[in-house]
């Protein structure tokens, strides 16, 4: 397995352009869930400062940031590596096709008062909200994976990425302790945070920032 930065020549204005693609996926996969938590609140009078989970920012003002985040995130872990079968390529792959149906079929509504999709319609509102939480946990289980890939590739910031990945499956055991019993409160919406910033930081770990400037 090698990845990208290991393989291009950085004086190719289109690999340099493919580094920074890679440095803005990082920084916006960081920020999607500041943007989505904090924003809300501010544009959206009323309504709570805090959600039970990011899941839950479907049924928000932020339904449309939310969403199409999903579907950023998704399609480009699809499509950066698609064409390449490594390991680390295949698993990201998967996970991006687990992002875009995260998307696609949402979670439960928080009460009566929200209409259901016509997806939900479709096939029954717990079946939609199993295949959301199944594809939930099994995008963030995969990029702890990723994260101990990219550890095992790369010696100077192995350290970060082993630490990444524990923390993110840390957190999905966190996420699923809450999904089933309930409790602590908010402690899904924090788990969830908490995975995503963790690959966000390990993704940016394998950006190699001094190959943009390089001539």
């Amino acid at each position: 397995m090698r990845l990208p930065e290991t393989s291009i020549d950085e004086r190719d204005p289109y690999a340099r352009a493919y580094i920074f693609m890679r440095l803005a996926i990082g920084l916006f996969g960081f920020a999607f869930p500041l943007v989505v938590v904090l924003v809300e609140p501010l544009v959206f009078y009323g309504q709570p400062f805090l959600r039970g989970s990011l899941s839950a920012y479907y049924y928000s003002g932020m339904r449309e940031v939310f969403v199409g985040a999903l579907w950023a995130i998704g399609v480009f872990l699809i499509i950066y590596k698609a064409l390449r079968w490594t390991w680390d390529g295949v698993l990201s792959t998967v996970a991006g096709i687990l992002f875009v149906a995260v998307a696609v079929f949402p979670t439960g509504r928080p009460g009566e008062g929200f209409p259901r999709t016509p997806l939900q319609d479709r096939l029954g509102e717990p079946t939609v909200e199993a295949i959301h939480f199944s594809a939930a946990g099994l995008a963030i289980f995969l990029l702890a994976a990723i994260s101990a890939l990219f550890g095992k590739e790369l010696r100077r910031t192995r350290r970060v990425h082993v630490a990444c990945a524990v923390a993110i499956l840390a957190a999905l055991a966190l996420a699923g302790y809450a999904g089933i019993t309930g409790g602590p409160d908010k402690a899904l919406l924090f788990a969830e945070w908490a995975a995503v910033w963790a690959f966000a930081v390990s993704w940016l770990a394998t950006v190699e920032l001094h190959r943009l400037f390089e001539r």
